[in-house]
């Protein structure tokens, strides 16, 4: 299920929508984002907030789902 959840929310984030984007939860405060800038959370929750973009964090191991 979450292997689909995150096929699905990567295919809103290909077809253009700047709505939402999925970010990797690094597991050190930092998260890592669709274009592979990496910074701390709160940092990157700011810059989505800003842009009125949704930010999804999900942790590696369920990247690799």
């Amino acid at each position: 299920m979450r292997r689909d959840l995150e096929l699905r929310l990567r295919a809103v984030e290909v077809a253009g929508s700047d709505g939402i984007e999925i970010w990797i939860d690094q597991g050190d405060g930092t998260v890592r984002g669709p274009q592979g800038e990496q910074m701390i959370r709160e940092d990157a929750e700011a810059l989505g907030h800003a842009a009125g973009i949704s930010l999804i964090v999900i942790n590696e191991i369920d990247a690799r789902l």
